[in-house]
């Protein structure tokens, strides 16, 4: 028995030292410097849409502002809501908004097949700008999304260089949204810090991975070139693949396409609605861990196609994440229990215990600290956000064993994430 915990403790300490390697390297990755040239690009945005009345209005007024040149296209996956109604009304004023309709029993079929449908619809109704296809970019545009206005700007330095064919924008979430007061309130207003905290981690992360160009596609402000797209539709290959992580797969699409494909990051960003109650969080990390198991095929075409070592370790790396967090989990039933069968015994090796504990403890309070100075929190929300971090990482470690059943089950079904109106 006891050269399994010892097993069982070298798995854990093997872990815990690639967690910390790696968040430091990532806590130290500063942002690539861009070229000032700018590319002549056209941009489209393409915005799937399902019952989104209560905010498409709002964000297809926020992009004609940020950007008054380009394209929108809402993809109504079949609302049974006054969606399409109130983009209608919006498109009879503005000639550069377009409405595509999918229509039962098509729709409802998941994202990525939705932005597959709208994309050959409008590669072959010429809904799109009169350029050359390597000139136009696509951006994927969530229906409560907002943009930083230097960020197509952005776009058109990184664009700049043909190698690049997707980029990921920064993802914000707004701190909207708590209407219930007492401690369903206080767990709502956590629940929004800490999402917005996890997208500054993923910041890091982004640019660290953009070191070999394996930057991670979002589902919000998703930037890919029309030629590759209207290249992959043409060969018959779906460039979102039907998973319930399409954004992400279709980011492992374009690295593996071609040797010379780039995915970047942009630090000009978006921002987004957070959720704030907890069944409906879950329930959107198990989908998302769910889709990251269904990605499990690419790992063999990641060690036959071309490309760095560093590449291949990143993008395995990430594929392995479920497996990853699944060992996680089982290790943090077990350390409780076996550290008070030592203490019990008096077998506590204190030297080691704090050797393990300290930097766990720390590497967390600095991305709050650093969260926290660049939003310029006070104390006292900034203590909130480090006593809440642990509740939110049990919180979001419970979608793990949810998303294996789901994936052994065959239960590929998903259900949409449900947005609020805003002031």
């Amino acid at each position: 028995m006891s050269t399994a915990f010892l097993v069982i403790e070298g798995i854990g300490l093997v872990l815990l030292s690639l967690y910390l390697a790696y968040s430091l390297c990532a806590l130290v990755a500063q942002p690539r410097r861009w070229p000032l040239r700018r590319a002549p690009l056209h941009f489209t945005f393409v915005i799937p849409a399902l019952n989104e009345a209560a905010v498409i209005g709002p964000t297809l007024r926020n992009l004609r502002s940020a950007a008054p040149g380009a394209r929108l296209v809402v993809i109504d996956d079949g609302s049974d809501d006054e969606t399409a109604e109130v983009v209608g009304d919006l498109a009879r004023a503005d000639p550069g908004i377009l409405l595509l309709r999918r229509r039962p029993p098509h729709a409802r079929t998941g994202k990525g097949e939705a932005l597959n449908w709208g994309v050959a619809q409008l590669l072959r109704q010429g809904g799109l700008a009169q350029a050359p296809l390597a000139e136009q970019v696509l951006v994927v545009f969530d229906a409560d999304g907002r943009m930083d206005d230097r960020l197509l700007d952005e776009a058109a330095r990184v664009f700049a260089d043909p190698d690049v064919m997707a980029a990921q924008a920064r993802i914000r979430v707004r701190q909207s949204g708590v209407e219930s007061r007492g401690w369903r309130g206080l767990l709502g207003r956590l629940l929004l810090l800490q999402q917005d905290l996890e997208f500054y981690i993923v910041r890091h992360i982004q640019l660290l991975r953009q070191r070999v160009w394996t930057v991670g596609l979002g589902g919000n402000g998703q930037f890919m070139r029309l030629s590759y797209l209207a290249e992959r539709l043409a060969g018959g290959q779906a460039p979102w693949p039907p998973v319930l992580l399409e954004d992400f797969a279709s980011g492992l699409e374009v690295r593996l396409a071609h040797p010379r494909h780039r995915l970047v990051f942009l630090e000009s960003g978006v921002t987004q609605q957070g959720l704030t109650d907890v069944r409906r969080f879950v329930r959107q990390r198990t989908r998302w861990t769910h889709g990251n198991l269904q990605c499990a095929p690419h790992l063999p075409r990641i060690w036959r196609t071309p490309m760095a070592l560093g590449a291949r370790l990143d993008l395995t790396y990430f594929l392995a994440q479920p497996w990853l967090n699944l060992l996680t989990l089982g290790l943090l039933v077990y350390y409780p229990a076996r550290a008070l069968s030592r203490l019990l015994t008096g077998e506590v090796n204190w030297a080691l215990t704090a050797a393990l504990s300290v930097p766990g403890l720390l590497l967390p309070l600095a991305w709050v600290f650093l969260y926290s100075r660049e939003n310029r929190l006070g104390l006292r929300r900034a203590a909130f956000a480090a006593a809440g971090l642990p509740v939110y990482t049990l919180i979001m470690m419970l979608s793990v064993p949810l998303a294996f059943r789901n994936f052994l089950r065959g239960e590929h079904g998903w259900v949409k994430t449900a947005r609020h109106a805003e002031a």
